[in-house]
């Protein structure tokens, strides 16, 4: 019996390893596969990652392939706008919905849920069609203003899910405390509230980012007048077969920057949380 039971456990452990192994390879592979060939001479060989030998000069393309530059500039000028307006729409919309009643809370997070949910592309066309209506009025409204707008519309929900669940384990008492000592609501709530939920602004952020930059259908949907995206480059350039390899230098740079961002953050609340002991 002992046997068996001991057989059943040796099984279940390796179905345990096997499938994390899996989820971690399909999660991780795509990204080393990139750095790979960020690094690679041939990257844009016929063969798919056949190895031509270590180089620098995909990163150095960032900055001479003007179409790849231009898509880049257009993306960063986005996505950082679209993440500053996001998080403040995102934390202060957190904040009101923790005001409401209990009811009224789930309604709100239900509400903020279904742009998540919601497929991308008919996201993306229902905007187009929107700022259809307004294009006789403003007939340069494609480019920056469309994809901005859309950029904030879609990532402002996932700042307030990461910003809310930390507001609703804040301690009311602290604010009542200080508005109750003299100090103005407005203050209170720079002074005592923000702060608390930096942590959580700060993921909220990098989501915002990431999504935004990461995003090409509802920026498809939302391009013109001679301005896209670093996605949208990706999926024209590759179909006109002039793609450049210094795409995968771009990645590969966004993604060490993401890590050391995040990184350096963790290291500096562990060294304030040891400092406090």
């Amino acid at each position: 019996m002992l046997e068996k039971k001991s057989f059943k456990t040796i099984l279940w452990n390796i179905f345990k390893v096997a499938f994390v192994s899996l989820a971690l390879f399909a999660t991780f592979v795509p990204t080393l596969i990139i750095f790979y060939q960020s690094f690679n001479r041939t990257a844009n060989s016929i063969v798919p990652l056949s190895w031509g030998g270590f180089t620098f000069k995909n990163y150095v393309e960032i900055f001479t392939n003007r179409r790849l530059y231009i898509s880049i500039l257009d993306s960063l000028l986005v996505s950082l706008w679209s993440t500053v307006i996001a998080t403040v729409f995102g934390v202060f919309a957190s904040i009101g919905i923790h005001a409401l009643s209990k009811k009224a809370r789930k309604t709100m997070d239900f509400l903020n849920e279904i742009p998540m949910m919601n497929s991308e592309i008919v996201t993306g066309i229902s905007i187009m069609i929107l700022f259809s209506l307004l294009k006789p009025l403003f007939p340069e409204i494609f480019g920056f203003t469309t994809m901005f707008i859309a950029h904030v519309f879609f990532t402002v929900p996932y700042v307030i899910l990461m910003v809310l669940p930390k507001l609703e384990q804040t301690d009311n008492a602290l604010y009542e405390a200080a508005v109750d000592l003299g100090c103005p609501p407005l203050k209170s709530l720079f002074k005592i509230i923000i702060p608390s939920l930096k942590t959580a602004i700060l993921m909220g952020a990098l989501i915002a980012f990431t999504l935004s930059i990461d995003d090409f259908v509802i920026s498809f949907y939302t391009q013109g007048n001679g301005f896209s995206n670093f996605s949208n480059y990706v999926y024209s350039s590759y179909s006109k077969k002039n793609f450049s390899s210094g795409a995968y230098a771009f990645n590969a740079l966004l993604t060490f920057v993401t890590l050391f961002i995040v990184f350096a953050y963790s290291l500096f609340t562990n060294k304030k949380k040891e400092g406090k002991k």
